[in-house]
């Protein structure tokens, strides 16, 4: 079995069918972007929409494997970067802490 074919499979083990899973992110990406363009009239930017599709890819997989901390993580990291990106240029953004 070809290297890529194992990790293939281990990683089937760990989030299950690949197919289900691209379904599901984008049937939530859907409905995100949907929600987007009926409140603000006009759809969202592929920028906007590509950020979203890094963390609802992450929420796919912990649907199937909710205790896998490493998806938890990138989430963090995902909207970390995206608040960063969001915040660059301009120091006096308001920041909300609880």
């Amino acid at each position: 079995m070809k290297t890529t074919d194992k990790v293939l499979k281990q990683r089937g083990s760990v989030y299950g069918d690949f197919h289900d899973g691209v379904k599901l992110e984008a049937d939530i990406l859907d409905l995100i972007t949907a929600q987007y363009a009926k409140h603000h009239k006009k759809p969202m930017s592929s920028v906007h929409a590509m950020y979203f599709s890094k963390i609802v890819m992450k929420l796919s997989r912990l649907a199937i494997t909710p205790t896998h901390t490493d998806s938890w993580t990138d989430i963090a990291g995902y909207a970390r970067l995206v608040e960063l990106h969001l915040n660059k240029g301009n120091e006096n953004a308001k920041t909300t802490q609880e």
